[in-house]
């Protein structure tokens, strides 16, 4: 709104001026752009956009480069003065940016009058454009036509990715004739609409050529079909035009500093204290160390045994002790795994508009992430295995599987993990394509790196020194896996691929599993068609036989696909669905007794099956096609060819980024074959090495600061995902590269971090602080105590299981399935002995989350989640009053503590003391234990003697307090 109000004032202002100069000369002075704009340009604005630095590939410095316009495509030059790129830039003062004095009223007057006399200037434009070569022609070839003749079907014997091929030709001859486009078969068949062939448009998601794109394409021919030799823009040896050495100078581009002063953690953050005129607070109490220990490292609460343990050791290294004892627990994988997961997006479904479909073996990633945290996994060979797991080992080529080769190319997952609807009838054009691709390029730069890079998709970052270009050569690294031209979709995207041991488990195990599963889907289909029928002809006797099977067909018609009665009839068989209990006929609720029974005794079976060969990976296919820049992002606006490469501010600017291949021989090979792939690229391979080298600026700065959030609640660096010119600086910037130098030179261990961390005094503060303090230090910032922090939901829901003695540790394998009510409420399904597993095990389905994980803020992710919201907000503690599930672990509970403590004199005391050490991790007061007496005899009068339900009440209030909920 206000670039818009600046245009329309700044327009009246040259309308003003305009009619000003009428009156004072009848004949204004003529301008020409090289003796009067020229000038004024070079002064203000050739700092930018000159050869050959051209910020925004916008060179002002030539007339030329004015009527070529920038990386937008849009024209700098209007036949409307007022609609001149170049003047609405300048009149909404966008520019010259911020830094630099404005331009002066005589210099905006000059520059409008030069546009009103219609941009003259000595250089008179060519006669006719340039001649075009191949990359002009080439992306709209990609775009329409290699789907049939391209790299995995050539209709006609006919490939149309070179121009070498296009000459060459198929079984029909070339497709193309140099200099005569009417006589070129590729021509003919666009323009009669032969090609693409219309029942192939939909099937293959293509659209037919634009007739801006014919004319190119006739253009191109009749030029003589011109091949140029045009080399990718990528880095090379010369100094970056686009970043300067001045951009590098940012803290978070800079290599890590060495700091040789302090060898732990307290002294940086006590010089913080000293500076600010603070001291750290108290150290905690033992009891208050166990429990913040407990559910920072292993998500739970301590067992009465562990409790004991820990709270009696008379050891006095026992704090150091019992911190290798849970970094050693597989409970610790399971709880910074799945800080992982959030990072990677991890989801056990594709989301979608219409759909949502389940990704059956997603949580292979899952199981490798956990078993790397538990192994401490050096955090280096972590994201090698994540970013190119299939260019570590050549398992193309092996003669036996080995798990190390499933392993690795599980972990590729972790490219895989955002929204991906291109399974779906309507969803798998290109530009849905580049949303799959773009979502992973999110989730590498942000999560990995630091850095927010999609805004340079549409054009050079506003910010940080991140030009379009960059973002195009950061795409091609994944281009040969991620290939909009050269697609898999979801359903096609997974390689079979085990070990010999694992494939004699699945055919001796799965045979019989399968065919009972086969017999019982078959049931379960039949009776949920029942439900529905006996639905429909309850409450819509007056409608025909005809149309109840009408209304069960259009239920297998995807909802965007139905007809206008279809959607009608299935409209009113929800509407009957919906309908409450008491409102439905016997007939209907036997029905859905038995659909919900069905359904029980298949997921319990599925949990039997073992795991498929079936693997979701990314895989390098050995034949990317080439990368274009598109303007504003557009799919079909491509621009320059680059090739890959990594952010320049990243690097000194003067160093080509190398990929070689890997197992070159057997690419020679597969060559040798006539494969069209001649084996992976080693594009993400070589990426992954220059992340992971000790001296890159961010990657390990980026882990360091996220490990320390986890534990603090708050960053060193308040933005997990942004450590770019507009991130609040570091809070301590020499800890932040002491801690990430630390890592790297001990082998990139994240549980030798932990240790670091939780070690120091600043950890073992007590969350006490005075009104001084606050005043000082109002958001903890300079960590003068230990911030309270609320549980988050896996750890509330694994905290509330435990207690209640209904968790089952056994971890691993296929998700925990999930129910949904008719009130819409999520619900996990328990295990074969009616406990449930840990909260990282159940089933994410984006559109079907778990009730209680939702309200206590689980992530959605889209694409994926770096720091979750922590709201307090009224359907929390009403969920933690109300809900059937949580009254359900209250009295277990109860029964837990009745069982293990039979009535007495002494009965009472000691249920409220094992009830404090269960929930709290303390002991109760002599005043707790006095007052909790009480309510319990008042309970049980109120419940008329029953005592377990009184002690199930007393419970349940308990699990509701805020000493449970949150961790001091």
């Amino acid at each position: 709104m206000v670039v818009r109000c600046a245009v329309f004032l700044a327009a009246a202002c040259f309308g003003c001026l305009s009619g000003l100069c009428r009156l004072q000369s009848a004949e204004p002075r003529q301008l020409l752009y090289e003796r009067d704009v020229q000038p004024l340009l070079e002064t203000r604005c050739g700092k930018c956009h000159r050869d050959p630095l051209r910020k925004g590939d916008l060179d002002l410095l030539t007339m030329a480069g004015i009527r070529q316009g920038g990386e937008s495509g849009e024209p700098l030059l209007a036949d409307d003065p007022q609609e001149s790129g170049l003047w609405q830039a300048i009149a909404s003062e966008y520019m010259p940016p911020q830094d630099e004095p404005p331009l002066s009223a005589e210099e905006r007057g000059l520059i409008q009058q030069w546009l009103a006399q219609g941009a003259p200037a000595s250089e008179t434009p060519p006669a006719s454009p340039p001649p075009l070569n191949q990359h002009d022609v080439l992306p709209i070839v990609l775009l329409r036509c290699t789907t049939c003749h391209g790299p995995t079907r050539q209709d006609g014997q006919l490939d149309l990715r070179t121009p070498a091929a296009m000459r060459a030709g198929g079984q029909h001859g070339p497709a193309l004739v140099p200099g005569d486009p009417d006589a070129s078969p590729m021509i003919q068949r666009i323009e009669s609409q032969a090609c693409p062939p219309r029942e192939l448009l939909l099937k293959f998601f293509v659209r037919r050529p634009s007739s801006a794109e014919v004319q190119t394409l006739r253009r191109w021919i009749a030029e003589g079909a011109v091949e140029q030799d045009i080399r990718p823009d990528v880095a090379s040896d010369s100094p970056d035009p686009l970043v300067s050495d001045e951009d590098r100078q940012h803290w978070a581009f800079q290599p890590l500093r060495p700091i040789t002063s302090g060898n732990s953690i307290d002294p940086f953050v006590a010089a913080a204290h000293h500076t600010q005129q603070l001291a750290f607070a108290p150290e905690a109490d033992r009891d208050t160390l166990i429990r913040r220990c407990f559910f920072d490292l292993v998500g739970m609460p301590p067992t009465l045994e562990q409790w004991q343990r820990w709270h009696n050791d008379p050891d006095p290294r026992w704090y150091a002790h019992m911190i290798d004892a849970l970094l050693a627990s597989p409970q610790y994988g399971e709880r910074w795994g799945r800080y992982w997961l959030d990072l990677a997006g991890y989801a056990d479904s594709e989301g979608g508009t219409s759909a949502d479909p389940l990704r059956p073996v997603a949580w292979k990633y899952r199981d490798y992430v956990i078993a790397a945290f538990n192994h401490d996994k050096a955090y280096d060979r972590f994201l090698l295995e994540q970013l190119a797991g299939d260019e570590l080992v050549d398992y193309r080529h092996a003669e036996v599987v080995t798990q190390e080769m499933v392993d690795n190319l599980i972990a590729t997952g972790f490219l895989r993990m955002g929204i991906d609807e291109t399974g779906s009838r309507t969803m798998n054009f290109v530009p849905e394509r580049l949303k799959v691709i773009s979502d992973a390029i999110t989730v590498v730069s942000s999560g990995l790196m630091g850095l927010t890079m999609e805004c340079a998709r549409c054009h050079s970052h506003k910010y940080d020194p991140i030009p379009h270009r960059d973002y195009y050569r950061f795409k091609a690294i994944f281009q040969g896996a991620l290939d909009e031209h050269d697609w898999k979709s979801f359903q096609t995207r997974k390689l079979s691929l085990a070990t010999p041991e694992h494939q004699q488990r699945v055919a001796a195990v799965n045979p019989p599993l399968e065919k009972e599963l086969k017999r019982l889907t078959a049931q379960w289909k039949a009776a949920f068609a029942a439900v529905q029928l006996a639905l429909l002809e309850h409450h819509y006797p007056e409608q025909s036989a005809a149309d109840n099977s009408a209304t069960l067909a259009a239920l297998k018609v995807a909802d965007n696909n139905r007809t206008l009665k279809q959607r009608t009839l299935v409209e009113r068989l929800f509407v009957a669905d919906l309908l409450p209990d008491d409102q439905q006929p016997p007939r209907v609720l036997q029905a859905r007794a038995e659909v919900e029974q069905l359904d029980r005794q298949m997921k319990l079976l599925q949990r039997q099956l073992v795991p498929p060969l079936t693997i979701r990976a990314l895989w390098d296919q050995g034949r990317p096609s080439p990368t274009y820049i598109l303007r504003r992002g557009e799919h079909d606006k491509p621009a320059g060819l680059v090739g890959p490469g990594v952010p320049s501010v990243l690097t000194d600017g003067r160093t080509p980024f190398v990929v070689t291949p890997p197992f070159a021989d057997a690419n020679a090979e597969a060559a040798d074959d006539d494969s069209d792939s001649g084996g992976p690229t080693g594009r993400r391979l070589a990426f992954a090495r220059w992340l992971t080298s000790p001296d890159h600026p961010l990657t390990a700065r980026v882990l360091v600061n996220r490990v320390w959030y986890h534990h603090f609640g708050a960053g060193l660096v308040k933005d997990l995902e942004n450590f770019g010119r507009q991130s609040e600086p570091p809070s301590h910037p020499e800890l932040l590269d002491w801690l990430a130098g630390d890592f790297v030179q001990h082998g990139w261990s994240i549980k030798r971090l932990h240790r670091l961390i939780m070690n120091s005094r600043t950890y073992r503060q007590s969350s006490q602080t005075s009104e001084e303090q606050l005043r000082r230090d109002p958001h903890n910032r300079w960590l003068s105590h230990m911030p309270i922090r609320r549980l988050d939901a896996e750890a509330l829901r694994d905290s509330l299981l435990a207690v209640a003695g209904r968790l089952d540790l056994c971890g691993g394998g296929w998700p925990d399935s999930v129910s949904v009510d008719r009130q819409g409420q999520v619900t996990v399904d328990p295990t074969r002995d009616g406990n449930w597993r840990r909260s990282v095990y159940l089933q994410y389905r984006r559109t079907e989350l778990p009730t209680q994980m939702d309200t206590f803020d689980y992530p959605q992710m889209g694409p994926n989640c770096l720091a979750r919201n922590v709201s307090i907000v009224a359907t929390q503690p009403l969920l933690m009053m109300n809900n059937a599930h949580i009254h359900e672990l209250s009295q277990s509970l109860a029964d837990r503590l009745l069982a293990a403590i039979p009535d007495g004199p002494q009965a009472s005391a000691q249920r409220i003391e094992m009830l404090y050490r269960l929930a709290l991790t303390r002991d109760p007061t002599a005043a707790e234990i006095a007052e909790a007496a009480q309510a319990v005899r008042e309970l049980e009068a109120a419940w008329n003697g029953q005592t377990h339900l009184a002690w199930g009440t007393y419970c349940h209030t308990l699990l509701n307090s805020a000493a449970f909920i949150y961790v001091d």
